[in-house]
């Protein structure tokens, strides 16, 4: 998660920058969600990249990672199908379009 320090706006200028931080280093963005005061995205752990591409986006946004996701994606879903895969799962985010489904999810501690 990308957040500005001072709680301004994620705006056009801060997406550029956080675009080209993440291109620049390429790495690529699986799934993101944009709010007026967050910028929420799911990358491949890349230890080789990430640790760069947070310490330079720390220089101007406050950077919070968490590991051990998941990101899953499910074409032509159905709610059983999104039930079974759930399972001892919970879900951080999640997007749905009419055919496809995507969510970063956790193991729940059990």
């Amino acid at each position: 998660q990308i957040l500005p320090p001072d709680l301004s706006f994620i705006d056009e200028d801060n997406l550029q920058l956080i675009f080209k931080t993440f291109a620049n280093y390429g790495l690529k963005i699986n799934l993101m969600q944009n709010t007026a005061i967050s910028f929420r995205i799911c990358v491949n752990n890349d230890n080789s990249r990430i640790p760069h591409v947070i310490q330079e986006l720390e220089n101007y946004y406050k950077v919070c990672m968490e590991e051990e996701l998941e990101l899953i994606t499910i074409r032509y879903y159905d709610q059983v199908t999104i039930d079974r895969v759930l399972v001892d799962k919970e879900v951080l985010l999640e997007q749905y379009t009419e055919t496809t489904v995507q969510m970063v999810v956790r193991k729940k501690n059990t």
